[in-house]
């Protein structure tokens, strides 16, 4: 195995002290492969299909981990403007938004009127099997958004894992990658904050990766 794309969110580009020193970099370092890290901040499947498609042609096999913002509960008229491709006039409409949702959710309106994941279910699904299809016939690994410790979060990102595995069994070349259980255990020792994970954490990922990869 010569190049690995990863292609995710922040979990996947690491955060904080672990940037660029997360489960990617740990993976090709043991496996001997060198490493093209794509995870993005604030990054959904949306972006991801943009991300994917500047660097599949490098790659031998792809590493794709969505799930953390496109499962979260949002107000249900909230826009969505795109964190990648980037531009000055996407920067300025995200800081209008967020202060539209502020405001909205000061005035209760999340639960008057009520709210919707980020990215919906089938879209997010959708957009998963357009980057399966894109690195056909690449190995390509499906990873599970581990939980957060805002539990009250854990319910959709169990749900949105559980459509990894119905594109995975579509797919042959197509593997998955289970956290979720291991890091609900590890709550106190798997975190550098409630969402994003440590050291110890990225090690444990890419332990699993590495036993996928290595057979």
């Amino acid at each position: 195995m010569q190049k690995i794309v990863a292609i995710g969110d922040c979990n996947t580009l690491g955060a904080g002290r672990c940037e660029k020193r997360g489960y990617p970099e740990k993976v090709a370092e043991r496996l001997g492969a060198e490493i093209v890290n794509r995870g993005h901040t604030m990054a959904t499947s949306r972006e991801g299909i943009h991300l994917l498609k500047e660097e599949v042609v490098k790659a031998d096999c792809v590493l794709i981990q969505f799930g953390l913002v496109d499962s979260y509960k949002t107000f249900k008229y909230s826009p969505y403007v795109l964190y990648y491709p980037d531009n000055f006039i996407r920067k300025n409409l995200r800081a209008l938004t967020k202060k539209y949702k502020k405001i909205c959710r000061n005035q209760g309106l999340n639960k008057i009127i009520g709210e919707v994941n980020v990215v919906p279910a089938e879209e997010y699904e959708h957009n998963i099997r357009s980057m399966v299809e894109l690195a056909s016939p690449r190995k390509v690994v499906l990873i599970d958004t581990v939980p957060n410790k805002q539990l009250e979060r854990n319910g959709e990102i169990q749900r949105y894992n559980g459509i990894l595995d119905s594109i995975a069994a579509d797919y042959p070349f197509c593997t998955r990658v289970k956290l979720y259980a291991d890091f609900i255990d590890g709550l106190d020792t798997l975190y550098a904050d409630p969402t994003h994970c440590n050291n110890e954490g990225y090690e444990k990922i890419a332990e699993k990766i590495v036993t996928i990869l290595g057979n």
